[in-house]
């Protein structure tokens, strides 16, 4: 009978990325729906209904689990397959001592019919006939396992080729779970009203380095506006990208005189008094 990884599976996998997940969401409950929502997936395939960050990242979860699963139920019908087939072949005794014996008792016998009567049971030549057909059927014996010996071989790297493939295909499942990790929202700001992926504040974090300002001065003065605005941006990362490029090229054209020290005041005012309006 086959094997249903929801059903006769006792485990599933947990990937160390998904800590960067886990950490992207809001609250404890959150992660708690999430985590219930893996283990009813997992062991009796159901899809339990959530929302937002939790949602988006049990979808990706899910795929793993499935495709783990279906990988484990692969493996196990292989199993399966060779038990049918039976075993390995015995070979006979390395020394021979059975076979020789029970030649040298065929042989004694062909000898007793084969002599007439009167002739020296010491005779040599039924002796090297005997001898003889014992070392063919011998190498023939060993022949045979050779060839299965081959055989199983060649069933072997069948199989390390198969399972080669199989994780040539997880690589690029894993690349594509790493990808969609990098897709994952975050909250940001004093008041966790700014929404950036990880891919957009690593880049504007990195242009802030490159110039000597602070991404997270953008990003407070951008969420205590909207806060006390009542509004919702939909899109942060332009706006705070058109901040940095005023700002980096005010700063590119300043003299030495006129930005004297860390006294970031000179673009404070603009932060705070720029009609946000326009983007909104």
């Amino acid at each position: 009978m086959a094997k249903n990884f929801h059903t006769d599976n006792k485990a599933f996998m947990l990937y160390k990325d998904w800590e960067d997940i886990f950490q992207a969401l809001d609250s404890s409950e959150e992660i708690g729906e999430l985590v219930m929502a893996l283990f009813a997936y997992a062991k009796r395939g159901e899809s339990p209904k959530l929302s937002g960050g939790a949602k988006i990242a049990f979808l990706m979860m899910r795929a793993a689990i499935e495709r783990d699963g279906i990988a484990w139920e692969e493996m196990c019908a292989q199993r399966s397959e060779c038990g049918k087939k039976g075993g390995r072949p015995k070979k006979s005794d390395e020394s021979g001592n059975t076979d020789e014996k029970a030649e040298q008792t065929a042989a004694s016998a062909d000898n007793a019919e084969e002599k007439p009567q009167g002739i020296n049971d010491t005779a040599e030549k039924p002796k090297a006939f005997s001898q003889t057909k014992r070392f063919s059927e011998k190498a023939k014996k060993a022949d045979k396992d050779i060839d299965i010996d081959k055989e199983k071989d060649k069933e072997i790297d069948i199989d390390k080729d198969k399972d080669t493939e199989k994780e040539k295909e997880k690589d690029i499942d894993r690349e594509k779970d790493t990808d969609v990790a990098k897709s994952v929202v975050k909250s940001f700001g004093t008041h966790k009203n700014i929404m950036l992926t990880s891919e957009q504040y690593n880049e504007l974090e990195s242009r802030c380095r490159s110039v000597g300002l602070s991404l997270e001065s953008y990003i407070s003065k951008l969420s205590q506006w909207l806060f006390t605005k009542g509004r919702h941006c939909t899109d942060p990362y332009r706006i705070i990208s058109g901040w940095l490029d005023n700002d980096s090229k005010r700063k590119t054209a300043a003299k030495p005189k006129e930005r004297q020290g860390c006294d970031l005041s000179w673009y404070d005012d603009f932060a705070m008094n720029f009609d946000l309006s326009k983007f909104l």
